[in-house]
């Protein structure tokens, strides 16, 4: 089966899961961000496009990697929303680390870890669950893993973007901008990141050679003033 009938028949799985989530209050990422960041219910938001400006990127910690202060100029960034319940989630793995090592010096991947439940005992244990997923992984979850547990990151991002499932992915091209949203599973992300990358390189100014030195002034002409 293609990589994208796949991925759509595990998708639906895991966005009829993310429904049912939703359905509960006390589980739903979106009512944890409404009440811990002050929105108010009802209050509108506006939907995060392709071609809108990134939105701020802040975690509550980074389980692997180097954090990611901002989003540099001309560099790209994926950032993809996932959880340690999720299969099509873990099924992504392999591929996101693929595209990491293929890409690594103009892409960053990010698995932002932003739906992952509590203990069936009410235990908080998220992080934990998380930290300790990754580190079973090992080599093959290769790219930067961040936590958050109030959903703010997800508000902003996952939701702002009318997404239904996970997991969901976002370019972040070199001008900060958003330049697709997707299934990471889909075949279609690829073709994009590699545009994105393409279109980053070609904003950089030509970079000089360390050592390079300015071609010394031509001598003028003694019989010219």
């Amino acid at each position: 089966m293609a990589r994208s009938s796949k991925s759509t028949l595990l998708a639906l799985g895991c966005s009829a899961v993310m429904a049912g989530v939703l359905l509960a209050p006390a589980l739903s990422p979106s009512a944890l961000a409404g009440e811990k960041s002050g929105v108010k219910p009802g209050a509108k938001q506006t939907k995060l496009v392709v071609g809108a400006q990134a939105p701020e990127f802040k975690p509550d910690t980074w389980i692997k990697g180097a954090p990611v202060e901002s989003f540099e100029p001309g560099k790209v960034y994926v950032v993809e929303f996932w959880a340690t319940w999720c299969p099509p989630c873990r099924e992504s793995i392999p591929h996101l680390t693929q595209l990491q090592n293929k890409h690594k010096d103009d892409v960053t991947i990010i698995g932002m870890a932003s739906h992952e439940r509590k203990g069936k005992s009410g235990t908080d244990d998220r992080q934990q669950k998380v930290a300790s997923f990754v580190k079973d992984q090992g080599d093959k979850m290769n790219y930067t893993v961040a936590f958050e547990a109030d959903g703010q990151v997800s508000k902003l991002w996952w939701e702002a973007a009318e997404q239904e499932g996970i997991p969901a992915a976002f370019i972040v091209g070199g001008n900060g901008k958003i330049a697709w949203i997707g299934n990471p599973l889909d075949e279609t992300m690829e073709k994009k990141l590699e545009a994105a990358i393409k279109a980053a390189r070609a904003s950089k100014p030509a970079n000089k050679k360390p050592g390079d030195k300015q071609p010394p002034a031509s001598p003028q002409d003694p019989g010219k003033k």
